[in-house]
This record gives C-alpha cells, sequence and structure tokens, in this order.
C-alpha cells in the first residue's frame, strides 16, 4: 500500500477498480478455456485488417460532426486535422484516469494552437461531448428496444439494463441543460460562495463568461448545425456495430444486422457504465461476454470478440498516442511545425 498512499484519492480508486476488472478479466479467460479462445480467435485469419475500418468510418463521421460546431471560416482545420485531433483525444480519454475527459481539453488546445478562438475551441468541444454521449444513450435504447424480438424472455435483465441506459441519459440530458445555463460564470460565483475559487480560474473569468456566451449564441442561432452535428455522431455509433457484423462473418458464425447491433449496443452500455476504470477494463469485457451468453452465442465466441475489439483499439489508441506525442512536440519547438 506504500504506492497508493503516494497518489490522489481519484488515481487510487482507478487504480484499485482497474486491478480488480483485470483479474476478474484473467479468470473468466481461465474459466472458459485459453484454447477454445486460440481457435476461434484463428478463424479470422489474414482478414483482420478488415474490422480495423469500422472505427476509422466512425472517427471520421465524428470528425464531420466536429467541423459542424465550427463557425470561424478562416481558422477551421481540415477534415484531416479534425480526424487527428479526435483520435489523439479519444487516447487521452480511455487511457487516462479522468473519467473519459482527458483528452478534451488537449482538443480545445490545438484548435486554439491553429488559430481557432479560444471560446470557440471550448465550446465545439464541450458541444460535442454533450452530442456524442446523446447519441450513445440513442444508440443503446435502440438497442434495448430491439432485443426483445430477439430474446423474448429477457425482460426482467434488460429492466436493469435500462435503469443504466436512463441514469447515462439523465446525466446527458442534465450535461446539455447545464451548457445553456452561463455554466463557467454560475460555477465561479457558486466556488466564489464557499470560499473555494482559486486565484488562476477568477483570474479567467472573463474568458469563461465569453464561453457562455459563445454556448448560448451557439445554441440560440445555430440548432441546424447542433441537430447535423448529432444525426451525424448517431450513424457513427451505428458504423460501430458493423465491427460485431464482420467479427462474427469472419470466424464462420454470421449474425443478422439487428443481432449485431443489440449486442453492439448494450456492449457499449457495459463499457460506459464502467467510465471510472481506464478503458472500462473489465467491465466491458465482462459485459460482452455476458451478452454473447445471453444470446446464445458461447462464452467463447465473447471472449474472441472482446479480445479481437481490444486488439483493435490497442491500433487505434497507439496511433493516437502518436497524434499527441506530434502535438506535444509542435508545442515545444512550433518553429518545427
Amino acid at each position: 500500500m506504500g504506492f497508493l498512499s503516494n497518489i490522489s484519492p481519484m488515481r487510487r480508486l482507478n487504480s484499485i477498480l482497474l486491478i480488480v476488472a483485470a483479474a476478474f478479466l484473467f479468470w473468466m479467460l481461465k474459466e472458459i478455456g485459453w484454447a477454445d479462445v486460440g481457435h476461434q480467435f484463428l478463424k479470422i485469419g489474414y482478414y483482420w485488417p478488415l474490422l480495423l475500418t469500422p472505427y476509422c468510418l466512425m472517427n471520421y463521421l465524428g470528425a464531420v460532426s466536429w467541423d459542424c460546431l465550427l463557425l470561424t471560416r478562416e481558422s477551421r482545420p481540415s477534415l484531416t486535422r479534425l480526424f487527428f485531433l479526435r483520435l489523439a483525444g479519444e487516447s487521452l480519454n480511455q487511457l487516462t484516469p479522468t473519467a473519459s475527459m482527458g483528452g478534451e481539453p488537449f482538443k480545445a488546445f490545438r484548435l486554439q494552437a491553429g488559430g481557432v478562438p479560444w471560446e470557440e475551441a471550448a465550446a465545439s468541444v464541450v458541444i460535442q461531448k454533450g452530442i456524442g454521449v446523446m447519441s450513445l444513450v440513442l444508440y443503446i435504447f435502440l438497442g434495448l428496444a430491439l432485443t426483445p424480438f430477439l430474446l423474448p424472455g429477457a425482460g426482467a435483465q434488460l429492466g436493469f439494463l435500462s435503469l443504466g441506459g436512463l441514469l447515462l441519459g439523465g446525466l446527458a440530458l442534465a450535461f446539455m441543460i447545464v451548457q445553456r445555463q452561463n455554466p463557467c460564470a454560475s460555477g465561479i460565483r457558486l466556488l466564489e460562495k464557499f470560499g473555494l475559487c482559486p486565484a488562476k480560474l477568477k483570474a479567467k473569468e472573463a474568458e469563461c463568461v465569453r464561453l457562455d456566451a459563445w454556448l448560448a449564441q451557439f445554441y440560440r442561432e445555430h440548432p441546424g448545425r447542433g441537430l447535423l452535428a448529432f444525426l451525424l455522431f448517431f450513424l457513427s455509433w451505428l458504423v460501430h456495430g458493423v465491427e460485431v457484423y464482420l467479427f462474427f462473418w469472419l470466424i464462420g458464425h454470421p449474425i443478422t444486422w439487428v443481432m449485431a447491433l443489440c449486442l453492439d449496443a448494450l456492449a457499449v452500455l457495459f463499457a460506459a457504465l464502467g467510465f471510472m476504470i481506464p478503458a472500462s477494463a473489465g467491465v466491458q469485457d465482462g459485459g460482452t461476454i455476458l451478452l454473447s451468453l445471453g444470446f446464445n452465442l458461447g462464452a467463447a465466441l465473447g471472449v474472441t470478440f472482446s479480445i479481437v475489439r481490444r486488439l483493435r483499439e490497442a491500433f487505434w489508441l497507439s496511433l493516437g498516442l502518436l497524434v499527441v506525442g506530434r502535438e506535444n512536440s509542435r508545442t515545444a519547438c512550433p518553429e518545427a511545425s
């Protein structure tokens, strides 16, 4: 416990949860049997690069959605740059113990460094975060609505999952509503009331007020852009489900599009509920295995798919971290860019 005593309570909690989740995942793999998992994994063969494409398209749609939220034409970055900034930001969200928020400041800062006004860069990141979670909630409830047609007797289990979806949806809705209520200025006043406002934050009050104004202006004057960004993000989640369909097709165990969507939507619900753990380790994997059993696909297939998805994540997360390193080197040596 000497090591854990030297880190912050939040990091300590994340470390403990990560250790517990990893131990649980290892136990499940041992119980199922490594030979069965390996046999299913080898069926993919040389076609594994196909499983990298859905997330690539998903991230591209996310970049197009982000582009809809940027209004200043003169300094708007290219879609290619938005694609890689999103990739980098999502890597930080997944790999840092910040409840999936660690990459958002990075994206805003890099936009600002590219010439986008600070308040516009920050507002676009805040708005898209809310849009992303709301579209995820819609995707999850689409899966929940379709699942009874595949599993008529799963009412009790779906009720529990629906509660998780409602909790996530409530948090997302609250986040969207708060964005319209001058959140930065109100937060500073609340901290001042209790004597907890840091001097550095107080010094940036004027910038925070401008951010509030930009958020309010966007929702008031550009609802169409917000709706288009939301629809694009929802479409990106549907593309995410293609990965499930491809996997089962490649291993010679094809499933319907509806089952693939249901499996993916419920799997991302498990991952979202494990947001406190970096990469939702253990929670996402355990949920995938339970869902595979629930849909009568077998535990071995569930474990194999979970491993394949983790390998896909590792590829794109590694690429994202390379982008982070490149962006940081640009900051350190601006003349090199």
